[in-house]
């Protein structure tokens, strides 16, 4: 047996379905070298998320180098492969696998980045689990909840170089150190679901919801790039200037994969440091790319586009695709917006011109399938299952009659 395997009991091989909810099938411990070898059948309908139609033979390929465990239970990463063994394209795993091993193997093997993840912490009542704000320092059962979670994920590998407050009542934030494309993505998924559990056992609720409530800040998933060769001394070298451009070029229809919910929309456009614009800067926090910061000596290239509800697989992906797509066609990267987009007036300015990022989920879509960087990136059943399941939620959210739209419109008329 595998020596990782020391008095483990069970092993549960994990899967992200197409909107990167994670999901798990779980075997005795004496199985799962037989996995390895041969995979665990499942239902592959299951990726396709809540659109999932007809059931679909598929098998789980446990990832080795993943299995990590917390007392008697193990965890591993999977990949889907067909019942005769290859890697099944749909996949949001197999997807990027695909990609880092192949078309954007140059780069993804000079990529990495650190991941700062956003959540609230709510109680029984659905309320945020205390009031205090921006890395205050009160103790209480939502930072004992983010230091055991941090706790948690060491011991599956995953280091956590800090945890704090956020700026909403009841919000934390967990950075985690840079990792590889893989290696992020699978840490992305792990960190969500310890954080639930860790939540659930002391009666919380976690919830990576882009904005779960009016008035108060939304959760975002900031990613920080660090690839060798775009900075040097402080500043973007000339491919990471095209590399930034590349992510601004491609900035709507990455909306799709890094905000990809009804909600996002409600995050978005709505705060001082939430994006609304294809705009770059070093230290407007408005920014959907920000350059390093006051105190960083070899800039890494933020992206703050993203939520903690999009697939880190499809994002991990998107990022890399967009900006590759700028360094291989030497897209020139425009000057940089310094104050907060909401003061600057694109009609009156000579210098800067830029797209506004997506209104609504559906706009993202659209330009998702516009894109044919993007789009083309994924293979066509993965694209397909992403774009129904998400035109299926929007559908069902523009028929739902809000509170907001009952109190307002009741006796109008």
């Amino acid at each position: 047996m595998n020596p990782e395997l020391a008095g483990v009991s069970w092993v549960r091989l994990t899967f992200v379905d197409v909107l990167g909810m994670s999901n798990s099938v779980q075997i005795p411990a004496d199985r799962f070298e037989e996995a390895v070898a041969n995979g665990e059948p499942f239902d592959g309908s299951a990726l396709q998320g809540p659109s999932r139609a007809l059931e679909s033979d598929m098998r789980l390929q446990p990832d080795p180098s993943t299995l990590r465990h917390v007392g008697s239970v193990a965890r591993v990463a999977c990949t889907v492969h067909t019942p005769d063994g290859r890697p099944w394209p749909a996949d949001p795993r197999t997807a990027l696998v695909a990609l880092v091993a192949g078309p954007l193997a140059e780069l993804a093997s000079v990529w990495e980045a650190t991941a700062e993840l956003e959540f609230y912490l709510l109680a029984a009542d659905g309320e945020p689990v205390d009031r205090a704000g921006y890395f205050d320092d009160a103790e209480g059962p939502g930072m004992a909840v983010a230091r055991a979670a941090a706790d948690g994920l060491a011991q599956y590998g995953i280091d956590v170089v800090s945890c704090h407050h956020e700026a909403g009542p009841g919000q934390f934030e967990l950075d985690l150190a840079a990792l590889a494309p893989l290696a992020l993505a699978d840490a992305l998924v792990v960190a969500k679901q310890t954080v639930r559990e860790v939540a659930a056992q002391r009666d919380l609720r976690a919830t990576f919801m882009a904005r779960p409530f009016n008035h108060r800040p939304g959760s975002g998933l900031h990613l920080n790039q660090l690839v060798e060769g775009l900075t040097a001394e402080g500043t973007l070298t000339e491919d990471g200037r095209s590399f930034v451009a590349g992510l601004l070029a491609h900035a709507r229809a990455l909306a799709a994969l890094a905000s990809p919910t009804v909600n996002s929309y409600k995050r978005l456009h709505s705060g001082p440091e939430a994006p609304g614009a294809a705009v770059w800067a070093h230290v407007n926090r408005a920014a959907l790319v920000r350059i390093g910061g006051e105190a960083t000596a070899s800039p890494g290239i933020e992206y703050r586009g993203a939520d903690p509800s999009a697939n880190p697989y499809l994002l991990v992906a998107g990022l890399l695709a967009a900006g590759a797509d700028g360094m291989s066609n030497g897209l020139e990267l425009g000057p940089p917006v310094e104050e907060a987009a909401g003061m600057f007036d694109p009609a009156e300015s000579t210098e800067v011109r830029y797209e506004p990022l997506p209104r609504s989920l559906d706009e993202a879509l659209d330009a998702l399938m516009a894109d044919d960087v993007l789009a083309d990136a994924f293979d066509g059943r993965l694209r397909g299952h992403l774009v129904d399941a998400r035109r299926a939620e929007a559908e069902a959210y523009r028929s739902y009659v809000s509170r907001w739209e009952w109190e307002r419109y009741l006796d109008e008329a």
